[in-house]
């Protein structure tokens, strides 16, 4: 690790690849200072709701759209606003000063390739000791986590409307194909672990195993594959 600087660990991965529970996991587990953050406390509560992609000004936060515009009921992707792409941008900032005052931080995320989200991030982070995780189960075992799930978030149906939790959950089902494909279009990574093999405490222990033997070495390949712009 640089001096003075704190560690960074990303866990990438979709709905239901176990990110945030390994995050929470692995903060209980240590014994230094660890913050913990991630991408659906953001989105869900840091991002306001009207710019989400299930708000009235989604097109200038993050929008879901058909990948196939012919096909207006088919499988959905996002795309980013100006607002959505500030916003992303500060979450890294966000990042990069926790580093460089000195915190660990452990963040579950969803750094897709089809966005400006993977590019922006590795570059923002550009000089810290970065570790970055990839947990990918199949795509079935996600599918079937996911169906088991329930929606126990508070929904602002004041901005979203009456019907929000159906036309929320019809939304997730049409991304998750797009989601799939975008997170795991990148291969690249410090440790790649199929989380429907390990349990979280061993998805824990090889990240702190592998943080153990040094630095990572993922952002400085992803930034040789994503120039700056």
């Amino acid at each position: 690790m640089t001096s003075g600087l704190g560690q960074i660990v990303i866990v990438n991965g979709t709905s239901g690849s176990g990110k945030s529970t390994t995050c929470e996991l692995f903060q209980r587990r240590a014994q230094d200072y660890w913050l913990l953050y991630g991408i659906d406390h953001f989105t869900a509560n840091t991002l306001p709701a009207q710019f989400g992609h299930h708000g009235p000004r989604a097109r200038e936060g993050i929008y879901a759209h058909p990948v196939d515009e012919a096909d207006p009921g088919g499988p959905l992707r996002w795309s980013f606003g100006s607002e959505g792409v500030k916003a992303f941008a500060t979450l890294h900032e966000w990042l990069a000063a926790a580093s460089r005052q000195g915190c660990n931080v452990v963040f579950d995320h969803l750094l897709l390739t089809q966005t400006p989200v993977l590019a922006d991030c590795v570059w923002r982070l550009e000089g810290l000791p970065v570790l970055l995780v990839t947990l990918k189960p199949p795509f079935e075992v996600l599918e079937r986590r996911v169906a088991e799930r329930r929606m126990d978030k508070k929904i602002p149906t004041d901005i979203l409307g009456e019907d929000a939790a159906r036309k929320i959950i019809d939304r997730l089902t049409r991304l998750r194909p797009w989601f799939y494909e975008a997170v795991y279009a990148n291969e690249v990574a410090d440790l790649t672990i199929d989380s429907d093999r390990h349990t979280p405490e061993e998805v824990c222990a090889m990240i702190e195993a592998r943080l153990a033997e040094g630095p990572g070495t993922a952002f400085a390949e992803l930034r040789r594959r994503y120039p700056r712009a």
